[in-house]
């Protein structure tokens, strides 16, 4: 019998863009709902259901053996479906609703597990463009969806 070993896919990379829409799309496991009160999955369900945004998160140190440079993943929401995810260049950053920028340590530590509340709570992942208002409306929602997108296995170095 021959068993294969699957490798992570590079974060911010094509594959692991499709995984993260994948996993944000998704409803909670049964395991997450019941970590938190209904009333929270109420208000969470509620912001979703209308919700209409396109995000970026981006990454301006990824290491050279993930591509280098500057990357970005680009989140496109209608109606509280991810719709898209994809790896994009900095022309399609600019169309944005919010862009969310983080080291590549701090997305390096989502992956890994780390809060996404408190990530954003202490400005590691900081809110770059975009109406604060509006994004802070719904920020449990976000956060949920980060919390997502760390669950996703990535390779990260």
């Amino acid at each position: 019998m021959t068993t294969t070993v699957t490798q992570a896919p590079d974060m911010f990379g094509p594959e692991w863009a499709q995984a993260v829409r994948e996993a944000v799309d998704a409803e909670p496991s049964e395991e997450l709902r019941a970590s938190k009160l209904p009333t929270y999955w109420e208000w969470i369900e509620q912001v979703r259901a209308g919700y209409d945004a396109t995000w970026v998160l981006s990454d301006a140190e990824l290491p050279a053996a993930l591509g280098g440079g500057p990357a970005h993943l680009l989140l496109e929401w209608q109606q509280g479906r991810c719709v898209r995810a994809a790896v994009v260049d900095a022309a399609e950053v600019e169309g944005a609703d919010y862009v969310l920028a983080a080291p590549h340590e701090v997305w390096r530590e989502l992956v890994g597990g780390a809060n996404a509340g408190q990530l954003v709570m202490y400005r590691r992942i900081r809110l770059e463009r975009g109406n604060v208002l509006r994004f802070f409306r719904g920020i449990y929602f976000v956060v949920e969806a980060l919390d997502a997108l760390g669950r996703v296995p990535a390779r990260v170095d």
